[in-house]
């Protein structure tokens, strides 16, 4: 659970039933013998009492109904049956069911760790949600001090949710990078680039960690543009070399097995194919260069 965080379910209500002078006697008895239940914690005896009051009391019913479900753990079941609540006229009610749905909505992200990029995506969503949750129960009761605190407490949750997002992008890349899968490791540098600067610009444009993450994105991203750049300026330069019969020269531009190489390669695989002919092309001459590297190295 998030420390600090207030999850405090109001208690039940019986709202208006001395007003309500219509309301059967049958329907009241179900209401209260649902309270009685739930009181003990007989969620499911309070489930089946609440709902068999529903059709004198929907949206009481449907408040009550909600706090069950929270108490059981039950937080989509829960959300809807707020939902349900909302559709009452009475502010008061609105005020509390509003508070209530924010907190259903943050019980399933109030963990830091997540198996699947979807389950973080998720979370923000859910986190976002509940913030404009809190955000109508203030409207309403701008005094409720546990709702502002929540509030607060949601954007940061959203704001750590969206870093460890950018965090795990940007962890993906630099494995992709070790697996000389360069193509892939540029789109999700990219991503995690754009995720750190939605940080700053949406949620806090002061974040210290996320401006921390963007130069080192820069910086291999840069990387591997130039490695593009010098495998492209590398092919020209060993062209001109074979016509120039510097074919020792020429064979080292065009065997290099650097990691820098391999990201150009990835990135175009084009100009890997362009390196392949070329030296299929000049074939005999490499192997020449190569078995007197090797009598070198024999001889020394």
């Amino acid at each position: 659970m998030i420390s600090g965080f207030k999850f405090a379910v109001p208690a039940l209500l019986l709202l208006n039933f001395a007003a309500s002078a219509y309301a059967g006697d049958t329907a009241r008895a179900y209401m209260r013998q649902g309270l009685k239940a739930y009181n003990v914690e007989n969620y499911d005896d309070a489930l089946t009492h609440f709902k068999k009051a529903s059709a004198e009391f929907p949206h009481v019913s449907a408040y009550n109904l909600g706090n069950t479900y929270y108490r059981m753990g039950d937080y989509a079941q829960a959300t809807n049956s707020y939902h349900k609540a909302l559709e009452s006229d009475d502010l008061e009610l609105q005020a509390q069911v509003y508070y209530n749905l924010g907190n259903a909505l943050l019980e399933p992200v109030a963990v830091t760790n997540y198996a699947e990029r979807v389950e973080v995506d998720q979370a923000v969503e859910l986190t976002v949600e509940a913030a404009e949750m809190f955000e109508n129960a203030l409207r309403l009761n701008p005094n409720d001090l546990a709702a502002k605190q929540n509030y607060e407490r949601s954007l940061l949750r959203r704001t750590e949710l969206e870093l460890n997002l950018g965090k795990y992008i940007f962890d993906q890349a630099e494995s992709l990078l070790q697996e000389y899968k360069a193509k892939e490791a540029q789109g999700k540098y990219i991503e995690a680039r754009n995720q750190f600067e939605r940080i700053l610009a949406e949620i806090n444009p002061t974040h210290a960690e996320a401006k921390q993450y963007l130069p080192k994105i820069e910086e291999r991203l840069n990387m591997l543009e130039r490695a593009v750049e010098t495998a492209e300026n590398d092919l020209q330069i060993a062209l001109q070399q074979i016509d120039d019969y510097q074919y020792v020269l020429a064979a080292q531009r065009l065997m290099d097995d650097s990691d820098e190489r391999k990201y150009a390669f990835d990135i175009k695989p084009e100009l890997k194919k362009k390196y392949e002919e070329t030296i299929q092309k000049n074939q005999e001459i490499i192997q020449i260069i190569e078995n007197l590297s090797s009598l070198n190295q024999t001889v020394i």
